[in-house]
């Protein structure tokens, strides 16, 4: 199993992502999530999973806490292609979970990625 720990890291809701934002800032958003991602990966042992993966994104939010379906959690994903994940098709993510909770002392985004356990491959 890996983990990731975004410290302080609030993600974008849905409702923010479609209203209207430009795509040029929805890219940057993306961008920033990549390197914020990437920054916590170690290079000299990120190893892609061989098997199909389970992806798990918790959220500790400071204060109003996201509903958990309002969590944008693809730009995450799509960091991991390349490091830990072939990509985030089906085939290789087939599952994904999301938890939204508070911590006003640390908060955080956890990135868990893990092989699936007793799915039919």
């Amino acid at each position: 199993m890996i983990r990731l720990i975004l410290a302080g890291e609030r993600p974008q809701s849905w409702n923010k992502h479609w209203a209207g934002t430009h795509w040029t800032k929805r890219k940057k958003e993306r961008d920033r999530v990549h390197m914020l991602v990437r920054s916590e990966i170690d290079p000299d042992n990120a190893v892609i999973f061989n098997s199909p993966v389970e992806i798990t994104i918790n959220v500790w939010f400071k204060s109003r806490p996201l509903d958990v379906f309002n969590i944008v959690t693809k730009p995450y994903v799509d960091a991991l292609i390349g490091w830990y994940i072939v990509d985030d098709s089906p085939d290789h993510v087939p599952v994904t979970h999301t938890g939204s909770f508070i911590d006003k002392r640390r908060p955080r985004m956890e990135i868990e990625i893990k092989p699936v356990s007793g799915a039919p491959f």
